[in-house]
């Protein structure tokens, strides 16, 4: 190796940071003089000699370094414009190595260093295709201890022709590899995928860029969506640009992280999560503008959890001016939702970056097709849409305190300013707010109830739950029905405790109709007992009403009550141990007259019988009469001449005495 060509390594090993750095300079400095061995092979010595100028065909020569190299040698391409007719087919364990890569190739238009298809001709699958481990035990298993490696590369498909017509991939990864790592490769405008790795396992990729390809920036799917998988795999500061499918297109994730990855103006979804995931968590990745859903997630029954922390969506679904379907920034859709959690995530809508086009998303988030088993769990954030920011259509979503939400206007953004916790579950399921005691078990339940509804206001009754010690039910002290609005409750009852001033009742019952009902009162038996009071320091009630209606009161204290008022009989009231009294001057009894009544006045007609008729006179009947206003030849005296009961009695007086006599009925009792 030339000292020249050793500088150069030394120089390109300045972007490296910690142990990293320092194994690279040690490599630099042990590496061959002729290139071949262990150590770093230059695929511009001999006796590789490509030439690196964008014209000669570069395959050979890379390829043959790379057949060269063992385990843990690094094929090192200096900086040159290196055309391909056939893929480069990297062996495990071996580092495929460049000094440049840029983030956005667009801008560069990479005319410095890059791997590109040949003029006119390209045979192959992918510019760059990794393979699996020999079998175990195999002869050729030998040497294969650890997975390949890309860094630094640069890989332009402007001009890629397929002699086979099929589209060209920029890395294909053939199913069953694993341990690979992608470290600062670029991936620009092939007619394929950029990065296409079915069924590849332990994966690190770090800020690998995929712009502006004809398929899936990254995708770990097939066409028929039966293999695939994101398994064992770590995904930091990936981007995906500009590409005409889905920016991160990812099957049955398993055991995968995705952090600080960015999707932006992809033709379909941002990020397009499919299949049964099983462990799936995406930190602070973003998404603009894209064609699509920002975030769309698709699941399948069996999978675990899949969450995201702080990711955000903005623009997506620039589409939904064109298309029948709204998308929205974030959806979770499929078959089940088992574990889906969005934790301090946030959409937001906008035009293009010129400020053309329509605002989008529709929706900030959407929920559809799931079961009815299923719980979108939403933690903070903030969430705008066009036309509302949550499109609950499978009544799946579970909205907790924290959450912003507003829809775009405009004239600006209409917030929703209420702070709501929302518990969602589809109809004939009961759903639970839980308090417990920590390191104890639950106390209380905040419950809907899981009675059936038939959209004419029943179901799903709101009740309050007491557990016991060990957190079994003990009650239900309240419920209220949802089909009438009604309010039970249930032993041991309610207490109302005012601190008030006067001028307010306790309990202040106002009602809105003219024939609407008051309190009502349901007992089991004759004792029991509707209202009662005392004042402070009794210990026996001084009023209380039974279920019937008597009324019995007492002096308060200790003192047990002597006076009861109520039902004697039929049509009777009144007191079977206790005086009337009229306790104030100018106050007393009155008594209605008229047809057959217990009161009234009758005018004598001498000794001729005056009959008075009254269905009020009894056998037993005390009649008491008394002059009213005397007239003709008054004698003092009138008296009962006869009575007929039920029916009538005569009043007789004096000769000639016609004086207005009054007559009053009082029965003994």
């Amino acid at each position: 190796m030339s000292a020249t060509t050793r500088r150069s390594l030394l120089a390109g090993a300045a972007g490296l940071t910690g142990a990293a750095l320092a194994t690279s300079i040690v490599i630099a400095q042990t590496a061959s003089a002729t290139g071949t061995g262990a150590g770093w092979l230059n695929v511009k010595d001999a006796p590789y000699g490509a030439l690196g100028d964008d014209r000669n065909d570069d395959a050979p020569a890379i390829q043959k370094a790379i057949d060269a190299a063992g385990q843990g040698d690094t094929v090192y391409l200096p900086p040159g414009a290196y055309r391909l007719t056939s893929p480069l087919r990297l062996r495990l364990g071996v580092t495929l190595r460049g000094d440049w890569h840029p983030r956005s190739p667009a801008e560069t238009e990479m005319t410095a260093s890059y791997l590109r298809p040949g003029l006119g001709t390209f045979t192959g699958e992918a510019l760059i295709v990794i393979g699996p481990a020999p079998a175990q035990g195999t002869s050729t298993a030998t040497g294969y201890g650890g997975g390949a490696r890309l860094y630094g590369l640069a890989l332009d498909g402007r001009d890629q022709r397929s002699t086979t017509g099929t589209a060209v991939d920029g890395i294909r990864v053939i199913p069953g590899v694993q341990d690979l790592g992608l470290e600062k490769v670029t991936v620009w405008r092939f007619t394929g995928h950029g990065l296409n790795a079915q069924n590849a396992t332990a994966l690190q990729l770090t800020q690998v860029h995929c712009v502006d390809n004809e398929g899936h920036g990254f995708t770990w799917a097939d066409a028929t969506g039966t293999g695939g998988g994101l398994v064992d795999a770590d995904l930091f500061q990936c981007h995906a640009e500009g590409n005409g499918g889905h920016g991160f297109d990812i099957l049955n994730p398993d055991a995968a992280t995705v952090v600080d990855c960015r999707s932006e103006a992809n033709g379909r979804h941002g990020y397009h999560v499919t299949g049964v995931s099983h462990a799936l968590v995406m930190i602070g990745c973003t998404s603009d503008r894209n064609g699509r859903d920002g975030f769309h997630l698709a699941t399948s029954p069996g999978g675990r959890f899949l969450q995201l922390l702080g990711c955000l969506a903005g623009r997506d679904g620039r589409e939904t001016a064109t298309s029948l379907i709204p998308y929205s920034g974030f959806t979770v859709t499929g078959e089940a939702a088992e574990g889906v959690v969005l934790t301090g995530c946030s959409a937001t809508t906008g035009r293009g970056d010129d400020d053309t086009g329509a605002d989008s998303p529709a929706y900030g988030l959407t929920t559809s097709a799931l079961n009815p088993v299923s719980n979108v769990s939403v933690v903070g954030g903030q969430y705008v849409g066009t036309t509302a920011p949550f499109q609950d259509l499978g009544a799946v979503l579970v909205r907790h305190s924290g959450v912003i939400s507003g829809t775009h206007r405009d004239t600006g953004i209409e917030w929703d300013r209420h702070d709501v916790h929302m518990i969602s579950g589809a109809a004939g399921t009961r759903r639970d707010l839980e308090f417990w005691s920590r390191g104890r078990a639950r106390r209380w339940t905040l419950r809907t109830t899981d009675a059936t509804e038939s959209g004419t206001g029943d179901g799903s009754d709101f009740a309050l739950v007491r557990h016991a010690d060990d957190g079994t039910v003990l009650d239900t002290p309240l419920t209220v029905s949802r089909a009438n609005g009604r309010v039970s409750l249930t032993t041991p009852g309610l207490t109302v405790t005012t601190t008030g001033g006067p001028g307010g009742p306790g309990v202040h019952l106002v009602q809105q109709r003219q024939s609407a009902q008051g309190y009502a009162v349901t007992g089991t038996g004759r004792t029991s007992r509707a209202f009662q009071s005392r004042a402070a320091g009794d210990s026996v009630n001084r009023f209380s009403m039974e279920i019937d209606g008597t009324q019995t009161f007492g002096p308060g204290g200790d003192t047990g009550r002597d006076t009861s008022w109520g039902r004697l009989g039929p049509a009777q009231i009144g007191s079977a141990d206790a005086d009337l009294v009229v306790g104030r001057a100018g106050k007393g009894i009155k008594v209605k007259e008229g047809s057959n009544a217990k009161m009234g006045t009758v005018t004598l007609a001498g000794t001729t019988p005056v009959t008075v008729p009254t269905t009020a006179v009894t056998a037993a009947s005390r009649i008491f009469l008394t002059v009213q206003s005397p007239a003709g030849t008054p004698s003092g005296v009138a008296y009962v001449a006869s009575r007929t009961p039920g029916a009538s009695f005569s009043v007789k007086g004096m000769p000639g005495d016609t004086s207005t006599v009054a007559w009053l009925i009082m029965e003994p009792a």
